[in-house]
């Protein structure tokens, strides 16, 4: 009988073998890249590159991670890049793999996730096809990735496939990062290795990412001034949340600047507590106009600046993007490299922002480089040192009565029925406070600000970006192998439309041993597009109360826990007492510290 608690291959010769196939020398490359896992979902046409992950490369560095879902995959490749911040790969079959895995690619796209996606085609070779090979044949594979790589190549050779792994490895690292995406040819995988062929050195200049780009001095010098000059900066964190360190730095501008903080869409950068952190606030309160004060803003690493400071506020009615208030004129500096990041067909990033002073520079370079013209300024400017102090002293009067607010609200909902947001957060927060965790995706529309009290960066990922729903289970899955390896606790709040489209990526959590706590803010329903149905229906006059039709997931009610457990992890619930919630999540917990991939199913009040 087969041993499935593990995946090592069997009846292999005690040492490895030279390579004898094309596709053997492949995973030479893969290796040489550094991958320690690949994520795919089986294909014929990379049965040969398959065959010599298992039987030549012993299935170790890489690792092959087995996906129910090309989305799955792919999802999973995103999530392991935002943990490590590098490249990651996954390997497709040709047109239908590539065709499933689309949503996801939108989304890795968006992110701008460092990934290498290798697909298995062909052959190009008309004598050397099969049916399904005729079936699934293109003249040009690789224009379905075009719109969403930086790179795409079809070499037709061995050396040619090996050369094109490396170049595709340095693009997707360099900034801003993004998918590359190399087609392998079945026959050139299956052929005798030609002995002509030799492993591209990675140690090479050629091949090494390249250094953080800089901004210029004049525009640092110009920065500097116009910050100086400012009655109330602000200063919006971005993406760069995601990278260990940034928090240092970036707390010591919000400091010497005086500056008032918020974090930008779907980040965090700075800790929760921090006096200086105006993030967050409900309704029109005094604490959440910031945006509207503020004479400037200083905008690091963020996707939309135009969102941000107002642009879309009431466009067809209002919607997620914020809205700024008051008609201060203010100063807007955008710090980051975003102009490399237009697409020519895609409109992310959105309208031409409003910006005074563009900031080309790799983000966390270009505050250091701000940060040091800024402190030497500052030892010879001892009154704008006060200025920046007095600042800060009433924007931490503002921080407190925020986070006042902030506590009001959750003792209001403490004990709502059905369980309120503020509530589920409260009580994931208490259950893993304590744990080395890393939130790999929350429900950030509905994110209630200072309940969860994040240290700062790298400890909250991001969610998928392009809007693409089903990113959750394969995103929070592959993120949470790259923090197994690190030591790091995963912990995610779900909600139960995304979980219920990828729910497979708990079995690849519970073959490979990858621990992870998916919690899930189940209302029932698509409750953003139900959010949209209700306030068309009152725009337009019409009943409100029918907004739930073709929105909720009722009758049945999906059995969340029962799906958890089908496919290998534990279920909790559902849950619909808030008073246990504690007790479930406590059990949960322990199964992954224990290991083990848990869900708890928590029915809740639509936001």
């Amino acid at each position: 009988m087969k041993d499935t608690t593990t995946e090592v291959p069997v009846n292999l010769p005690a040492n490895q073998e030279d390579p004898k196939y094309g596709s053997d020398i492949m995973v030479d490359m893969i290796r040489e890249m550094g991958f320690d896992y690949v994520t795919l979902t089986p294909g014929s046409t990379f049965r040969g590159l398959h065959d010599s992950l298992v039987n030549y490369g012993r299935n170790h560095k890489p690792e092959m991670i087995l996906c129910a879902h090309e989305e799955i995959a792919v999802s999973m490749a995103h999530g392991y890049a935002k943990m490590t911040n590098k490249p990651a790969c996954v390997i497709l079959h040709n047109l239908v793999g590539l065709q499933h895995a689309m949503m996801s690619f939108w989304n890795a796209f968006a992110d701008r996730a460092p990934m290498l996606v290798i697909g298995g085609s062909g052959p190009l070779d008309p004598a050397e096809r099969r049916l399904i090979d005729w079936l699934h044949a293109a003249n040009n594979q690789s224009e379905l990735m075009r719109p969403y790589t930086k790179w795409t190549d079809e070499p037709p050779t061995q050396q040619g496939t090996l050369n094109s792994l490396a170049k595709a490895y340095r693009i997707a690292g360099n900034a801003p990062k993004g998918i590359t995406y190399v087609s392998i040819d079945a026959t050139v995988q299956e052929e005798e290795l030609d002995e002509a062929v030799t492993i591209p050195d990675m140690s090479l200049p050629r091949y090494k990412i390249s250094p953080p780009v800089a901004a210029t001095q004049e525009t640092i010098e110009a920065a500097a001034n116009m910050i100086m000059e400012a009655k109330l900066p602000l200063i919006i964190g971005g993406r760069f949340g995601r990278i260990a360190g940034t928090t240092k730095y970036l707390q010591e501008l919000v400091e010497l600047t005086g500056a008032a903080y918020q974090e930008g869409k779907d980040v965090v950068c700075m800790p929760t507590d921090h006096p200086q952190n105006l993030t967050g606030g409900f309704g029109p309160t005094k604490e959440s106009k910031i945006r509207g004060e503020a004479d400037l803003i200083l905008i690091i690493d963020n996707q939309d600046v135009a969102d941000l400071t107002g642009e879309y506020g009431k466009a067809r009615g209002g919607g997620y993007g914020y809205i700024v208030e008051g008609d201060n004129p203010k100063i807007v500096i955008d710090l980051s490299l975003n102009d490399l990041s237009i697409d020519n067909w895609a409109a992310i990033g959105g309208s031409l922002p409003p910006v005074d002073l563009h900031l080309f520079a790799d983000p966390l370079y270009g505050m250091k480089q701000l940060l040091v013209e800024l402190k030497n300024r500052a030892e010879k400017n001892p009154e704008w040192q006060k200025k920046a102090q007095a600042n800060a002293k009433a924007i931490a009067k503002r921080h407190d009565a925020l986070r006042k607010i902030q506590k009001d609200v959750l003792e209001k909902n403490f004990d709502n029925d059905p369980i309120s947001v503020p509530r589920l957060i409260h009580e994931v927060w208490e259950a893993v406070k304590d744990k080395p965790y890393v939130v790999a995706n929350r429900n950030y529309r509905s994110w209630y600000e200072g309940i969860w009290k994040f240290e700062g960066c790298n400890q909250y990922l991001g969610n998928n970006a392009g809007g693409g729903v089903g990113y959750g289970p394969g995103g929070v899955v592959g993120s949470a192998l790259a923090a197994r390896d690190m030591g790091r606790f995963t912990v995610c709040i779900m909600g139960d439309g995304d979980f219920s489209m990828n729910p497979a990526a708990l079995w690849s959590a519970a073959h490979y041993k990858i621990p992870v706590l998916i919690v899930l803010h189940n209302n029932n329903s698509f409750g953003n597009d139900e959010e949209h149905q209700s306030k068309l229906a009152k725009y337009r006059g019409r009943p409100p109360e029918n907004a739930w039709i073709g929105q909720k997931m009722i009758g049945p009610d999906i059995d969340f826990a029962s799906t958890a457990r089908s496919f290998g992890a534990t279920g909790y619930g559902p849950i619909d007492n808030p008073n246990e919630i504690a007790a479930n999540l406590k059990k949960a917990v322990a199964d992954v510290e224990a290991g083990g991939v848990a869900l708890v199913d928590i029915r809740t009040a639509l936001n």
